[in-house]
């Protein structure tokens, strides 16, 4: 006799459909560019429904009878009858992943282009996930179309800005095109959307078989290891959705259609938060994109649209600057320049910066470090009084002993008491450096006091030539009489007395509540007191530096993630 089992537990229609219902294996797509060929994965875009559709009808059904538990099964639903967009488990192929905003670290402060970005993924399998960004429209034209920003991925440094462009571009042309021909030069993505290479796109246009209307262009892609996103995800730093081609097209449709086109030399671009906010509310989340409107990332993503999806003119060849190659680079300070907005998407510990060149190597590089960057981390020595001295933050690169005399926590010890103390002069400008352990000495001899030294962790590395383009672009700037600065700049190691020190050892590191300066003040300061750098000078009065109120909140939220200094209020609301 046939022994029966009691009946599973209830399961949603989506979770049944989930198991159920399997789609077909995505096909592997090449990273790279290739050449149009055949679609041979099975997918019919013109053929039987999409199982894509029946798990938007069977979601759309649950909802309905989770609202009303006696409505008959199949009652027709808005979600159904319009164009279905449902939030998802699943990460596959034709998925649209839009970017999260509950990550307590997000895209403020780089690769600003993911924040609530809409992605469309084209490929996920076991060796790789590539999708492409589907709200970036560009005020850029390539052969006639206008490009979207499809990714940081193998985008031929067209949106790198400034005319540097360079490197493997791979371009995208969707469309929902149904003819053989389309079919043949095409690959699938979802029913109803598919792509094609740029060369597919051109042969099709010149055959008579498509429009140029009928292809939508992105250049550049998003990539992920295996594995990488199903992690982001579970990090809340994607909202998982899937839509249907309606959606979608309509969605490109508008965003390009709103927009005035390339060809009209206005340089408009779109940031594509509209696009974000309607599919957020279509999953139920429109509340998060309420809270979120207006904040700093959208602000960051508006410069970055500014910066890198309008076309800007090519940078002519910088002039070399006077004096050429050879002439000594240490001991050179220079400051950020005053109208640049190179360091608000990125590095923005160099906005309003001071820096210090203490090196050149054989191969060209100059080594520099920031001065005015004062941290929360603290050296204590275990002395009678304690003292203590707050660790500035010096540069992105970490370096280790060397011609730099880096001691082992990695850390700078320099002073401007001269042959008083010893160490090697960091040429004409007034400071030495010294070794960790000689400044010990000097302290516990009575020679020397903690506040005698600033203590730098990091360094900042360009090529000669980089360096002197940045000087040339007036994205830095050579400070004239830099003496007069050094008690303020000393001044920001400054921290009140600690308490018992316990086992820490002399010269131990550790992090401790200070009062942390953002070294602003002293930015300004240079400006004030003069400097060299051009036919012009430096000598500009505070009236005429420009404002920067982005770029000042940026590095406010900078300090705070990466210098220990407290949240601004305006960002942390």
């Amino acid at each position: 006799a046939l022994k029966l089992r009691p009946p599973p537990r209830k399961m949603s229609l989506l979770a049944l459909l989930s198991r159920a219902y399997l789609p077909p294996r995505p096909l592997s797509i090449p990273t790279r560019a290739a050449a149009p060929r055949l679609c041979t994965d099975g997918g019919d875009v013109k053929g039987e429904e999409d199982w894509r559709d029946v798990r938007a009808r069977l979601v759309a059904m649950e909802q309905l009878e989770q609202a009303d538990p006696d409505a008959p099964p199949g009652l027709s639903s808005p979600v159904v009858s319009g164009a279905p967009v449902y939030e998802t488990p699943l990460i596959e192929r034709g998925s649209v992943i839009l970017g999260g905003t509950q990550q307590e670290f997000g895209f403020a402060l780089r690769q600003q282009y993911f924040h609530k970005s809409v992605m469309l993924l084209l490929q996920h399998d076991d060796a790789f996930t590539r999708g492409i960004i589907l709200n970036r429209p560009s005020a850029m034209e390539l052969d006639g179309w206008r490009v979207w920003f499809g990714g940081d991925v193998a985008e031929g440094g067209l949106f790198h800005g400034n005319g540097r462009a360079g490197g493997t571009r791979e371009i995208v042309c969707l469309h929902s095109l149904t003819s053989d021909a389309a079919t043949r030069l095409s690959m699938p993505v979802i029913r109803g959307v598919q792509y094609t290479t740029l060369e597919g796109a051109q042969a099709l246009v010149a055959s008579g078989e498509a429009e140029r209307s009928s292809f939508w262009l992105f250049v550049g892609y998003a990539g992920w290891a295996p594995k990488q996103l199903q992690g982001e995800v579970e990090r809340d730093s994607w909202y998982l959705a899937a839509a249907d081609s309606e959606v979608l097209l309509r969605e490109l449709l508008r965003q390009g259609t709103d927009l005035p086109p390339p060809s009209a030399g206005v340089g408009a671009a779109g940031d594509g938060l509209q696009t974000w906010e309607g599919l957020m509310r279509a999953i139920g989340k429109g509340e998060e994109a309420d809270r979120t409107r207006g904040n700093l990332e959208d602000r960051m993503l508006a410069e970055w649209v500014r910066q890198h999806l309008v076309p800007r003119p090519a940078l002519a060849e910088p002039a070399r600057a006077e004096g050429g190659d050879g002439e000594a680079l240490a001991g050179r300070v220079l400051c950020s320049g005053r109208g640049t907005d190179t360091y608000t998407l990125e590095s923005q510990f160099l906005h309003k910066s001071l820096l210090l060149l203490l090196h050149e190597t054989e191969q060209g590089l100059a080594v520099a470090a920031v001065l005015n960057r004062p941290t929360a981390n603290v050296v204590q020595f275990n002395l009678p009084d304690r003292p203590r001295r707050a660790i500035g933050f010096g540069g992105e690169a970490r370096v280790r002993g060397g011609s730099l005399d880096v001691d082992g926590n990695g850390l700078l010890w320099l002073h401007t008491r001269g042959e008083a103390l010893g160490g090697t002069p960091v040429g004409e400008c007034g400071v030495w450096r010294i070794k960790s352990s000689d400044a010990a000495a000097r302290i516990k001899d009575g020679d020397a006091s903690l506040s005698d030294f600033l203590l730098l962790s990091g360094v900042v590395g360009w090529e000669r030539a980089d360096l002197e383009a940045r000087l040339a672009r007036g994205e830095l700037e050579q400070v004239a009489s830099p003496a007069l600065l050094w008690p303020q700049i000393w001044a920001l190691g400054e921290v009140s007395p600690g308490g018992e020190a316990g086992s820490a050892g002399a010269g131990s590191v550790e992090a401790a509540p200070v009062e942390l300066s953002d070294g602003t003040a002293i930015w300004y300061a240079a400006l004030q007191q003069g400097a060299g750098g051009g036919d012009e000078g430096f000598g500009a009065s505070l009236g005429a530096v420009p404002p920067s109120a982005l770029a000042d909140e940026a590095l406010q939220v900078w300090l705070h993630f990466f210098a220990g200094h407290p949240m601004p209020e305006a960002a942390a609301e």
